[in-house]
């Protein structure tokens, strides 16, 4: 699923403190399919969330979110979370994150700007998260050029396969003028 960076996002806060480890997030050992996950997502910290949860709504976090295993955070995009927003989020979080194409930002400040249920404006072009409520920013940290262009592929496998098949279209088109010069 291609995510589009340059569209300006805006949904309803869940907020969350430090420290959210991936068990929380993805309890798999006690539910094993992705319907059961999505009925028991992040309950450990907030057992309304996988009641209450809307398509579109943003999760802000504190510091080192995603901690804990390798598990991924696809069972948050599959509720609908729209993107992550992190004071900090853990390596292996993160770059599972991002080679599933899942939205997942990091912002210092972010946690002071925004309570729970307001809504929370992304702006990823721009590089700013802001609170329309009391007009208060944050800068929001770019990707490079190859992580942007992963999440507008949908991922890393689908990123990986096209540029194969880009390689694979020149190395054809490099071959068939060669033939024609030789032909």
């Amino acid at each position: 699923m291609a995510f589009n960076l340059k569209k300006v996002m805006r949904g309803r806060v869940w907020k969350f403190g430090d420290s959210i480890e991936t068990d929380a997030i993805n309890p798999y050992y006690l539910y094993p399919t992705m319907e059961e996950l999505k009925l028991h997502t992040m309950e450990v910290y907030r057992p309304e969330f996988p009641k209450e949860v809307k398509p579109g709504d943003i999760l802000v976090a504190g510091r080192n979110f995603g901690c804990g295993s390798s598990r991924p955070g696809l069972v948050l995009r599959e509720v609908g979370i729209a993107a992550i927003i992190a004071e900090s989020v853990a390596r292996l979080f993160l770059r599972n994150s991002i080679s599933r194409a899942i939205p997942i930002f990091v912002a210092p400040g972010i946690s002071a700007l925004i309570n729970d249920g307001e809504q929370l404006e992304v702006d990823y072009p721009r590089g700013i998260v802001s609170n329309p409520l009391n007009g208060k920013s944050v800068a929001l940290r770019k990707y490079p050029a190859a992580i942007e262009e992963i999440f507008e592929c949908g991922g890393l496998p689908q990123f990986a396969y096209e540029r194969y098949q880009r390689k694979r279209a020149l190395a054809n088109s490099n071959a068939m003028k060669e033939d024609g010069k030789n032909g």
